[in-house]
């Protein structure tokens, strides 16, 4: 028997990869947000107040009680006269309290916080995912091994929906593994690459006449076990 190792689909990857992104990407605006922009919009508020401020102070001084203005008070009025320009077409507001508690929260602590489990699936199946040796342990991606022998038989009801056209879109990927202490594995043939060969070799193995050895449906067997499920139904109706 030859070895069979599945990894995980590229398209699981390449999901995992883009929400890896998001959150990396909402970290970096929350952190910029935070103690990048929020910050200078501040600078730039308390900027403009001051120059406003020092600039009415010497427009009263100016030309409503008609005085002079000594040097330093011109060189003052010029400097907030070209502060003030520079905001002409949009003053700048106080950013509001809660502005940078959103940020942080939200932004920051909640992509920070999605980015582990991102990374946990890479990290967990970094090894692989299910694998089935040629002496015919299985192991599991979150590495269980299970030897030939304690495997009992595996449930293909609802495999490629060919037993159970009724079956979710959803199930139509999964084969589930019957143990011999009556617990079940599922195995996904949506999440991992290479998984169908695996239900092939145990489908064939305990269902030789429904399923042949490269997994493929044996019409007259595939019948009968439907005609099961159905009548399996009925006797429950």
């Amino acid at each position: 028997m030859k070895r069979i190792k599945t990894t995980m689909k590229r398209s699981q990857s390449v999901k995992l990869l883009v929400m890896g992104a998001v959150c990396l990407g909402c970290t970096g605006y929350g952190a910029w947000q935070v103690w990048s922009r929020i910050p200078e919009r501040t600078r730039e508020y308390q900027t403009y107040q001051e120059a406003l401020t020092v600039f009415d102070e010497l427009t009263e001084i100016r030309v409503e009680r008609q005085l002079d203005l000594t040097p330093e008070q011109a060189a003052a009025y010029t400097r907030a006269e070209s502060t003030l320009a520079q905001f002409k077409d949009e003053k700048p507001q106080p950013p509001s309290k809660y502005d940078s508690l959103i940020n942080f929260w939200v932004w920051f602590v909640g992509g920070a916080a999605g980015l582990p489990f991102v990374a946990l699936p890479f990290w967990r199946y970094r090894n692989g995912g299910w694998v089935l040796e040629e002496d015919g342990r299985l192991r599991s991606p979150k590495g269980a091994e299970y030897p030939p022998d304690e495997v009992a038989d595996i449930d293909m009801t609802t495999w490629r929906g060919l037993i159970n056209p009724q079956a979710s879109n959803k199930t139509t990927w999964q084969a589930r593994l019957i143990l011999k202490d009556g617990t079940s594995e599922v195995m996904d043939d949506y999440l991992w690459e290479g998984v169908a060969g695996i239900i092939a070799h145990y489908a064939h193995r305990f269902h030789p006449t429904v399923w042949a050895e490269d997994g493929e449906p044996i019409e007259e067997g595939l019948r009968k076990a439907s005609e099961a499920l159905s009548a399996k139904a009925d006797s429950k109706d």
